[in-house]
């Protein structure tokens, strides 16, 4: 049996005020590719289907046309709720989807939803398992609330209510938690003082464990327990990544072979450090951009003059000896568009390390903008 494992799609993600959905068609139509000529036979989604637990329409549209194209190819789709989704959105329909294939486990229980299969070696078994906090493992098992504390507490406790079967057969996990020993980045959402950390030892009886929230591919403490990573960069911290999709491959009780298969995004993504005047020297490129300028005055027009090299610049940092610390500007929402108490507040946060103009400044500004305007009418 050939899996696809895929987690932390964040369909609906903007990144720096630019909307990637654009961008995550291009991928999952990729991902349809892929799943085509690699003869597929059932596809994981480890959760964090959507950026926003309200989901826009576009994102919700997105997402529905891959389920079609998963659908259309006659592949099966098993997939969960993460943090980031809403649980009650993502199984919406579900009873309906399952009619098309498409298996859903939101969180309306904190429970394992476990689905057999079958193939030339013999039964497999898949066990969703939704994002799990303590407090929600708290409401489903009140007998045993004083025990759960932590999230290896609930996660100990569902995993005890639902164990796999004693059978000989062949066990996939998948789930959406933080594995003690994984790498994280800057864009992930993780409990403070590592509280959300889970033992990987929880998932020994399993012989493949899906797993999503973590956006780097990687495995955590045996080969067959993986992060597939998210699709895209959804961050500058993520510029490293080498994004791909998980396969992998059941065979007779104890072999299981993996593969990944890197991805090729629409839009590359470049952090580029130097003066105003060497980075426009630089050769165009379509990649989304972060410039840090070192020039020690703050170059003035920066954002429209680097824009004439880099159309898909999302940010710029301004690094002098002259600043406590960088100062970082979102170059979407260029000058030119704003009205003049938008700008006022943007140059305000600029030369204030980012505090907000007070609402007194506010009203002398507006004051001063009625003056003028009235003497322009005048003259």
């Amino acid at each position: 049996m050939r899996l696809l494992h895929l987690a932390d799609l964040h369909i609906g993600k903007i990144l720096h005020k630019r909307s990637l959905l654009e961008d995550q068609a291009y991928i999952l139509k990729q991902i349809l590719a892929i799943a085509k000529e690699q003869r597929i036979d059932a596809v994981l989604i480890a959760g964090d289907v959507y950026q926003r637990s309200t989901p826009s329409p576009e994102a919700m549209t997105l997402f529905s046309d891959f389920l079609t194209g998963l659908t259309d190819l006659h592949l099966p789709c098993y997939l969960i709720a993460g943090n980031h989704d809403s649980a009650e959105r993502v199984a919406y329909l579900s009873a309906l989807a399952e009619r098309s294939g498409v298996y859903i486990a939101g969180a309306e229980q904190a429970a394992v939803y476990s689905y057999p299969l079958e193939d030339d070696f013999g039964a497999v078994t898949l066990h969703l398992m939704p994002f799990l906090t303590p407090s929600h493992a708290k409401l489903h098992y009140p007998d045993e609330a004083d025990r759960i504390v932590t999230y290896e507490d609930a996660v100990r406790t569902v995993l005890q209510h639902h164990p796999p079967a004693s059978d000989g057969g062949r066990h996939v996990m998948v789930a959406h938690q933080f594995l003690t020993g994984a790498a994280v980045c800057e864009s992930e959402e993780l409990a403070i003082g590592g509280q959300d950390n889970i033992s990987a030892a929880l998932f020994d009886r399993y012989d493949y464990v899906a797993l999503g929230h973590l956006h780097g591919p990687q495995r955590v403490s045996r080969e067959t327990i993986r992060y597939a990573g998210s699709p895209l960069r959804y961050s500058f911290s993520e510029l490293t990544q080498k994004k791909s999709v998980t396969i992998v491959e059941l065979r007779e009780k104890g072999n299981v072979q993996i593969e990944t298969i890197p991805l090729h995004p629409l839009h590359g993504m470049q952090e580029l450090t130097g003066t105003l005047a060497a980075l426009l020297a630089s050769e165009p490129t379509d990649d989304f951009v972060h410039v840090i300028l070192t020039d020690e005055e703050p170059p003035a027009d920066a954002v429209r003059q680097l824009r004439t090299v880099y159309k898909n610049l999302l940010c710029v940092t301004y690094r002098s000896s002259k600043f406590r610390e960088d100062r970082f500007v979102e170059a979407e929402g260029q000058p030119e568009k704003m009205d003049f108490p938008t700008l006022f507040r943007a140059f305000y946060a600029f030369q204030n390390q980012g505090a907000e103009p007070s609402a007194d400044q506010m009203k002398i500004v507006e004051k001063l903008l009625l003056q003028l305007d009235r003497e322009a009418g005048a003259s």
